[in-house]
């Protein structure tokens, strides 16, 4: 199964590991990345307004596949995520993840890390450099997307293993504690496809869709779509009526903004045609929860 990762990145310095170990931390930091005090600033919530999947922004590292899947948890099953980020009460909070009981198992067990309530930022700066949340009326921002990002590198060992890329397929079920389909659109037809796309929508099932690699990066000029990266997709629906009925699929690009066609606001949402869908991406992954 192809990984829906990020576009690779040549790495010019090595990520801060931040294991949740202030010693193992401040092994790792230098003069020009420090850390946020997010967690002990007044003006930040851990959820203010509820959990949406507009409240999730990739930062300046490659794991939209992580940040896509986190959007599609949120925007299907919301209360998954908020019971999932428990505030200790000492700037420190646990995030549930699950995992198979084992390989040949169906049934996923929780587990929980717990991780400061420190950000990586550039040195001098209360601005996070990773996942951010949404902006409040405090002046502060929703702190849970980043805690949960935070926390996700801390289990895949770093915020430089967790920004190598990976996969959504396994995002997804450690963020839904559900099994995870997945569909090529180069095998599946595309009435078959659609199927599948509804269906996850009434059933309000978390999904991400991936692009085409980067040896179809000419596929992409001019669309203001990328190749190589991962979209959440926000569900399958009818337009119009008559001739005029088509298909479409809504998707938010993970960075909260930079989206093709001209409906005025640059957040990241969009729509395309089915058949466009079926052409610039290459696969779906679709958590059975």
């Amino acid at each position: 199964m192809p990984d829906l990762s990020a576009k690779p990145q040549k790495k010019k310095r090595q990520d801060p590991k931040d294991l949740a170990d202030p010693k193992l931390r401040d092994k790792h930091s230098n003069d020009s990345y420090g850390y946020t005090k997010s967690g002990q600033d007044e003006r930040n919530k851990l959820f203010y307004y509820g959990v949406k999947p507009t409240d999730v922004y990739q930062g300046a590292i490659a794991d939209c596949y992580f940040v896509s899947a986190l959007a599609a948890v949120a925007a299907e099953q919301p209360d998954l995520i908020k019971q999932g980020v428990i505030d200790n009460g000492d700037n420190t909070y646990k995030v549930r993840f699950f995992k198979k009981r084992d390989y040949w198992s169906s049934n996923y067990v929780e587990q929980w890390v717990t991780v400061d309530g420190d950000l990586p930022s550039k040195a001098g700066s209360d601005t996070p450099m990773y996942a951010k949340g949404q902006k409040t009326r405090t002046g502060g921002r929703e702190l849970w997307p980043a805690l949960v990002e935070k926390a996700w590198a801390q289990f895949k060992g770093g915020y430089d293993k967790m920004g190598e890329g990976g996969s959504t397929a396994k995002a997804l079920e450690a963020l839904s504690g559900a099994r995870v389909a997945y569909a090529s659109t180069d095998t599946t037809p595309e009435d078959v496809m659609w199927m599948k796309l509804r269906r996850a929508t009434i059933k309000d099932q978390a999904m991400a869709a991936g692009t085409r690699g980067k040896e179809d990066e000419d596929l992409y000029k001019g669309t203001r779509l990328y190749a190589w990266h991962a979209y959440t997709v926000l569900g399958a629906y009818e337009k119009g009526r008559g001739k005029n009925k088509k298909r479409v699929v809504q998707l938010r690009n993970p960075w909260g903004r930079v989206e093709p066609g001209q409906d005025g606001k640059d957040d990241g949402i969009f729509e395309l045609s089915l058949e466009d869908f079926m052409k610039f991406y290459g696969s779906v992954n679709i958590a059975n929860m």
